[in-house]
Parts: structure tokens; C-alpha cells; sequence
């Protein structure tokens, strides 16, 4: 099992979710690549949206742009793994330094 493979990723995002944000259980474990995080998915509240982003943050070790928090990286779960792959490969290609203490 590979540590940053997507499903892996998804996992942990799900963890974050229910832990941080206290999603009911249900809820979470309903979700997958295609529901959305806004809206009629889960229905992140802006404050809720950065809880998640902090956590993630911690969880990847990696920095979250201001400029991408977008309604369309959480208009999935999937396109928010999609985005957390790219910062995980740009870490590690060592293109920006982001992301080290």
C-alpha cells in the first residue's frame, strides 16, 4: 500500500473530516472521489472549508495556496486528492521549497 496514493489520500481527508469537523459517520462513510464538499454533498461552511485545509495542511505537509482555495477544488473530494498528489509531487521535486519546516 503505497502512502500517498490517492485512495490513501482520501482516507486520510475522510479522517480529517471526521475528526476535525466532526462529520457524523454516516455521512463519511458514504463518501467517495465524486461527492462534493460544498452544497448538497457533505455542505462545508467557509469557516468549516478552512478547518479542512489547515488540516490537511498538517496531515500532507504541504501549503495550500490562498489563490487555490476555489469552489472547484472542493467541488469534489476527488479533485481535492488530484490537488493534494500536485503538492505532494512538487514538495518532492524540491520546486519550491514549500511545505519544510
Amino acid at each position: 500500500m503505497q502512502k500517498n496514493s490517492p485512495s490513501e489520500i482520501e482516507k486520510k481527508i475522510i479522517q480529517i473530516l471526521t475528526s476535525d469537523l466532526e462529520i457524523d459517520p454516516r455521512i463519511s462513510s458514504a463518501i467517495d472521489s465524486e461527492t462534493p464538499l460544498l452544497g448538497r454533498g457533505i455542505g462545508l461552511n467557509s469557516v468549516e472549508t478552512l478547518t479542512l485545509v489547515a488540516g490537511i495542511e498538517e496531515a500532507f505537509n504541504i501549503q495550500i495556496d490562498d489563490e487555490d482555495l476555489t469552489m472547484e477544488l472542493f467541488k469534489r473530494l476527488g479533485t481535492l486528492v488530484d490537488y493534494v498528489l500536485e503538492k505532494i509531487a512538487e514538495q518532492k521535486g524540491g520546486s519550491n521549497g514549500i511545505g519544510h519546516p
